[in-house]
């Protein structure tokens, strides 16, 4: 008998997020969602009125409330509609005040070609002179950075009109994704009939039983190839999206538009890529361990999930993971871990799967309440890094906010870098607590460096792999080539045989796993999972040897938030990305790590 997802309604409330928070019930954001309209005919009065210091402080005053308003309405719906995407009331709700926001923003579009039209140095001389406008000095400097792409008002304005269409795309794919695409079922280790879902997939892929895990990758893979036109189709749409706002504004390629709003060079993405495949033969190195370990003459992809070591892997309850991301994060000081105990016990987390509920963990949020987290959690020593993954992305939100709303958001370039200190810090902890001394503590602590060694996989080189892939696509896009089914298959595939190496056989479906990854709808964004980890990594260690000192300067970097440009924030956090040197010694340590495993296994 297959077993059912559970009820929302089944789940007590202390594991559900409390939205209330932004708004105390739905009547409420529809009260708030009223007031926009005005507020937005005022920040419209000022059109033209912009050749005066104080008057473009007061615009920007309003702009800044306006935008905080928009961004609780959007939240709240969106977070609602992720706790059951099939409920039509928030579905509604969430596209109303995405229509809302770009509503708002084609009537405003005239505030950054007017600043753009004036005198830099008027415009700087305010920025010293004017006390209203130092809170957005940065935002300023930025404007005058980004002025060579700055279009005219009518142009602007023509390219937010566009922008609910774009949206449009990446909403298709989510509707695909978590509401219309099934699964199917497969059969389990115990002969029962399980129905596939993305979070039992997370937990299948790691059975003992390869049949079970080989099921669970084809019939997971075979259901996106079942709509791999309709996919194919999306995704070459949301590719000709990014090119037409790239060509729109200038920029000679998508990468180039998608990093320059970090002032990032495209070096970064390129260096990046180049460094990880120069290191390939120490993942094909840890790929051959795992074959041994495994026992098998040949891997599969699905043979590339499940913990190498021979111990049956332990269940944690929530509030067990919680103590353990307690323990464990306790180098980064009483002031970090004072807010992680509120977080975790203030009803700001979403915790358990249910039917409906939006797929994998996120950390978001409101400025004017705090951050939320949205898991599926399932009970595996993942799911404990999940949790510590995402208290990062939450504590960095909140100290970010902290700042002034025009310097709170931090650049998504940084995103990932506090989720993984976090991992790698509790991975530290717990790595020292074992005790090889003892048959069970060396087998302990290879499991766990088997599992840091999969989070450096995932977040380095499998993501690195869908950089090379969406820089390929893109560049097939910008030649004028159709984005074909074939042709996408067909450059992942070559990307699979290349990561993999020699001693993994990739199965035909697995060429269509491209088709389920929805950050490809965020063009750009998965590399810097890569440039993240290599940079938390360099972090923690500091942390680790340092100690207060080092401390200082990360929470200093989380409470930067967006009042800097990224690479520098995080220079003087100690780590420069714009060299290749973090992403070399992430290498080096997944090498030493590979080799530590291997004593461990095979002495």
């Amino acid at each position: 008998m297959a077993q059912e997802t559970r009820k929302r309604s089944d789940v007590e409330l202390r594991y559900q997020w409390r939205l209330e928070d932004i708004f105390p019930s739905n009547e409420a954001w529809e009260r708030a969602f009223l007031e926009i309209a005005p507020l937005s005919e005022r920040l419209a009065a000022f059109r033209g009125r912009l050749s005066d210091g104080a008057v473009l402080a007061e615009c920007l005053d309003l702009e800044t409330d306006v935008s905080g308003r928009m961004m609780e309405l959007f939240t709240y719906a969106r977070m609602r509609k992720d706790e059951d995407n099939s409920d039509a009331l928030h579905q509604g709700m969430a596209e109303r005040s995405m229509g809302e926001f770009y509503r708002v923003s084609t009537e405003t579009s005239f505030i950054v070609p007017e600043i753009t039209g004036l005198d830099e140095k008027l415009l700087r001389g305010w920025m010293d002179d004017v006390p209203g406008l130092a809170p957005y000095r940065h935002s300023l400097d930025d404007i005058l950075r980004r002025r060579n792409h700055i279009l005219s008002e009518k142009e602007e304005k023509l390219l937010s009109m566009a922008g609910p269409m774009a949206e449009g795309i990446s909403d298709a794919f989510s509707m695909l994704d978590n509401v219309d695409l099934k699964l199917g079922s497969i059969v389990d280790e115990n002969g029962e009939t399980l129905e596939l879902t993305h979070g039992r997939f997370g937990i299948l892929r790691e059975s003992r039983d390869r049949r079970v895990r080989a099921d669970a990758f084809e019939r997971m893979h075979s259901a996106y190839a079942g709509f791999g036109n309709t996919i194919s189709s999306l995704y070459a749409a949301s590719v000709k999206s990014d090119l037409f706002f790239a060509k729109a504004r200038g920029h000679a390629t998508c990468l180039e538009s998608a990093l320059f709003g970090d002032a990032l060079p495209t070096g970064i993405h390129s260096s990046l890529v180049e460094t990880v495949e120069r290191n390939l033969p120490v993942l094909h190195r840890y790929y051959a361990l795992r074959r041994k370990a495994l026992k098998l003459d040949r891997l599969r992809v699905p043979d590339c999930y499940v913990p190498i070591v021979d111990t049956p892997e332990r269940e944690y309850t929530f509030e067990q993971a919680c103590d353990m991301v307690l323990e464990g994060l306790t180098p980064l000081g009483a002031t970090y871990r004072a807010d992680l105990e509120r977080l975790m016990t203030d009803r700001w987390i979403d915790v358990f799967e249910t039917e409906g509920k939006t797929n994998g963990a996120y950390a978001w949020g409101t400025y004017r309440s705090h951050p939320f987290m949205l898991l599926n959690y399932s009970g595996r020593v993942t799911d404990v890094f999940t949790l510590a993954h995402e208290a990062g992305h939450c504590l960095h939100s909140l100290y970010s906010n902290r700042q002034h709303y025009a310097n709170a958001h931090y650049p998504i370039f940084l995103a990932e870098i506090a989720s993984t200190v976090n991992e790698n810090i509790l991975m530290r902890h717990l790595l020292a607590a074992s005790d090889v001394s003892t048959p069970e503590g060396r087998t302990e602590k290879a499991f766990l460096i088997n599992h840091f060694l999969e989070e450096a996989r995932g977040s380095i080189f499998r993501q690195t792999m869908f950089a090379s892939f969406e820089q390929q696509v893109h560049a097939e896009a910008e030649k004028g080539a159709p984005l074909t089914s074939e042709t996408l298959c067909g450059i992942y595939g070559g990307l699979l045989e290349r990561y993999f190496g020699p001693d993994v056989d990739i199965d035909p479906y697995m060429k269509w796993e491209w088709a389920r990854i929805p950050h490809f709808y965020t063009a750009f964004y998965v590399y810097k999972y890569a440039t993240g980890f290599s940079a938390a990594a360099a972090i923690s260690r500091a942390v680790l040897d340092e100690g207060a000192p080092a401390v200082d300067r990360y929470l200093a970097f989380l409470g930067a938030g967006g009042s800097d440009y990224p690479a520098e924030t995080l220079r003087r956090a100690g780590v420069d990305m714009t060299t290749p040197a973090p992403v070399e010694a992430a290498m080096a340590e997944f090498s030493a790590l590979v080799d530590e495993l291997e004593v461990l296994l095979v002495g």
